[in-house]
């Protein structure tokens, strides 16, 4: 397991407070860390939802409420959205956007812990995840929390970084990762440990075949992947 400092504490709490500390800046430096790209990859992932035509979300490690913002303004229909992060300060940023935008009566922010949240079983028509499956503890028990939490029939669609398969792509990759983003996080974030965390974080979550295999043993009866090119990120979706 990958914590972003070290062994002593849980890597959740660890989690936690790197997230209070850069949420100012999560932005921006998302933009330039993806070179923009970010935005394309949830806009190409949202429209897998369309044919499922969900009208309550669950969007799990909302952070500052971005891919929540863009299920609104994607999804026909929907009555609401719920939006779960442990950071208090990501969640912050995410309400500030939430009410400039006028959107409190649909987009609503709760701090929970997606292993083990407060809600009943089959409360959600479609669960997401953006960006970040990659920083919980535990995997496992939140797939099996996704699949308590969703309806018969109804998707979990995961979005997230990976490292690219071709050998000369995945070179430039580690070079960027490991130079770049540190480089860049500390200039803009003045937090260069926890943007030298992401590449980390990136290699050790469970990737293609080993996500889809842990959907499968959550109880998932469908489950796919796609890899947008270069392979930097990968899409998951499974049905319930």
């Amino acid at each position: 397991m990958i914590t972003p400092y070290n062994d002593k504490e849980p890597k959740v709490d660890q989690v936690r407070k790197m997230f209070n500390r850069i949420a100012p800046t999560y932005d921006r430096l998302n933009r330039i860390i993806s070179l923009g790209m970010d935005k394309s990859w949830r806009r190409k992932a949202l429209r897998m939802l369309l044919p499922y035509d969900p009208k309550n979300i669950l969007d799990v490690a909302t952070g500052t409420g971005d891919l929540a913002i863009e299920l609104y303004e994607t999804i026909p229909g929907v009555r609401s959205i719920t939006g779960i992060d442990i950071s208090d300060e990501m969640l912050r940023q995410g309400n500030r956007k939430i009410r400039e935008m006028g959107l409190e009566q649909t987009i609503n922010l709760q701090k929970q812990d997606c292993t083990s949240t407060t809600f009943d079983n089959e409360t959600f028509d479609a669960i997401t995840v953006a960006f970040g499956i990659r920083n919980v503890e535990d995997i496992p028990a939140a797939l099996r929390e996704f699949y308590r939490l969703l309806k018969p029939g109804t998707p979990a669609l995961i979005l997230e970084l990976s490292e690219p398969r071709n050998s000369i792509v995945k070179r430039g990759y580690k070079i960027y990762a490991n130079l770049f983003i540190p480089w860049v996080g500390n200039l803009i974030a003045h937090d260069p440990q926890a943007y030298s965390y992401l590449p980390k974080s990136v290699e050790a979550v469970p990737q293609r075949e080993k996500m889809v295999s842990l959907l499968r043993d959550a109880g998932f009866q469908e489950a796919f992947y796609h890899s947008y090119n270069p392979g930097i990120c990968t899409l998951y979706l499974a049905l319930k």
